[in-house]
């Protein structure tokens, strides 16, 4: 049980109803979820005894109504956009978690006034050659996702708000494995940016993070030993310390420089 709040409520933007969830007290941080949904990882609950953390649900997802005129990534950011202006006020830091880590880039490369610093985990959109991607196979997607399977969360959510998270995934991202447009962007991102890859993530390839750090001015790049994709179950402590670290010290955040690995 986590030892900090969180709340859901439904919030007005133009485009239409948007829920969120929050929790926590301190410096904004909006966390962007992945394409498995909005979840309440460890990492956000260990974030919450640092900052004050959004989740907002992309339209769509886990039965929220979709937003007329938001129909691709770009459309998502400037959603996220308007959120971070009427919610938080200004700027904030940013958290994408793979489909929202794409959502995240854009958010940097179109909305640079609002964003602080900018973590980047193993995000989707930007697969060099179409290489990776998530297996239609169950159980090789699950095997794909956690490198340790009993860290997966439990599932109780139904079948069918499952295949309609799916098919947000599908209607945002276009089946779009590389997204020309944002690596074409990428060095105009003025926002300090922390890149984590697992190791062992065949969905992202490595390249991904590869690519990331040589078109991004103020970028860092590690690897989290012992993850597939899902990085915020698979190795919740190492992923939380390291965001933390990476919030909190700003321009004062080393990553080690003599292992690709943290171990």
């Amino acid at each position: 049980m986590s030892s900090h709040s969180f709340a859901e409520r439904d919030i007005n933007l133009p485009t239409g109803v948007l829920r969120v969830r929050s929790g926590g007290e301190g410096r904004n941080v909006v966390h962007l979820h992945s394409a498995a949904g909005p979840r309440l990882s460890p990492v956000i609950e260990m974030l919450a005894a640092h900052h004050k953390v959004h989740s907002p649900f992309a339209p769509g997802f886990d039965g929220t109504p979709v937003h007329a005129g938001v129909e691709t990534i770009e459309d998502l950011a400037d959603l996220v956009a308007v959120f971070i202006r009427q919610e938080c006020g200004g700027k904030c830091d940013l958290i994408g978690e793979s489909f929202g880590g794409w959502i995240a880039a854009w958010v940097a490369v179109k909305h640079p006034d609002l964003v602080w610093q900018v973590v980047l985990e193993a995000p989707a959109g930007l697969r060099p050659g179409g290489k990776g991607g998530l297996p239609d196979d169950p159980e090789a997607r699950q095997r794909a996702l956690y490198a340790v399977p009993e860290r997966a969360p439990a599932e109780t959510r139904s079948a069918s708000t499952l295949m309609a998270n799916r098919k947000a995934t599908v209607l945002y991202g276009n089946r779009v494995a590389y997204d020309e447009a944002l690596a074409d962007r990428l060095a105009t991102i003025k926002a300090r940016t922390l890149i984590l890859m697992g190791t062992q993530d065949t969905i992202i390839p490595a390249e991904t993070g590869q690519l990331l750090k040589a078109h991004i001015p103020q970028s860092h790049l590690t690897y989290i030993h012992g993850a597939a994709h899902a990085l915020e179950f698979d190795q919740p402590k190492r992923v939380g310390n390291l965001v933390i670290d990476f919030l909190d010290r700003g321009e004062s955040f080393l990553v080690r420089e003599k292992t690709s690995a943290l171990t």
